[in-house]
């Protein structure tokens, strides 16, 4: 069943393709520049802007399931945080249900709230309110902090973050593969799922766990940004259980 990624050059985008492709189908990206290694993968790779309708409308024609990772809390350039989190997705719906696309995967923070005073966070409530509204199939994966290259968390880590705050992150991997089983899973799908990794502990025990202390690695980096303090300034502890019951995937420890 062809399967088409938005955001497919970000942190689960990255380790989302080869996975899709080894599951087998037909994958596309729809990207603003070329990826040639994608293309030698097999994966058909089509350009646009990330708000252009008719492009992504014309993409989608005859896929099945949409992923849409366009989004996050550090938005390139002019871009404003509510443009790229809530304003994409509804361009993707839109485009989505244009072409009859069956079924939408979502990745969102745990925390989404439409009321939330972060603006991420309130973005991403929005967005969850729109797809739970429209006429597609979904799955919406409330993540807790993803650990992977360019991930939020990293780079908020590399860049000195430690504190008392605990959360759960979940290996970049388990999210591609909880993907993976959304996409290629038979039965109807909706519903909202928490994902967590299996273990939980401060800020402060994980950076140590990977070897960095204050500035990362030993490089003279600048301070975490604001919008990463304020994100990251609570506990973040998800219940994946029923993600796991469902999906029958089990999040791997951080050893």
């Amino acid at each position: 069943m062809p399967v088409l990624v938005t955001g497919a050059t970000g942190c689960v985008g990255r380790a989302l393709i080869p996975m899709l492709v080894d599951a087998g189908g037909q994958v596309r990206v729809y990207v603003r520049r070329d990826v040639p290694e994608y293309r030698e993968l097999g994966v058909k790779v089509a350009i646009g802007e990330a708000d252009h309708e008719g492009r992504l409308e014309s993409a989608l024609e005859q896929v099945h399931t949409l992923v849409h990772l366009i989004g996050g809390p550090l938005p390139d350039g002019d871009a404003t945080v509510e443009w790229l989190n809530l304003d994409t997705t509804e361009v993707a719906l839109r485009a989505a249900e244009n072409a009859e696309v069956r079924r939408l995967l979502f990745l969102s923070p745990l925390g989404a709230d439409p009321v939330s005073e972060h603006p991420y966070l309130a973005a991403k409530g929005r967005a969850e309110d729109a797809i739970l509204g429209s006429k597609l199939e979904h799955a919406i994966f409330r993540c807790a902090p993803i650990l992977g290259p360019r991930s939020a968390l990293s780079l908020a880590l590399e860049r000195g973050l430690s504190s008392s705050v605990r959360m759960n992150p979940i290996a970049v991997g388990d999210v591609a593969a909880m993907l993976v089983s959304a996409d290629t899973r038979d039965a109807g799908l909706r519903g909202v799922w928490e994902l967590g990794g299996p273990e939980v502990l401060a800020v402060a025990e994980l950076s140590a766990i990977l070897g960095l202390r204050g500035g990362g690695l030993g490089r003279a980096l600048r301070g975490v940004p604001k919008e990463l303090s304020a994100l990251f300034g609570r506990d973040q502890v998800a219940d994946p259980s029923e993600a796991v019951a469902q999906f029958g995937l089990e999040p791997t420890p951080l050893s």
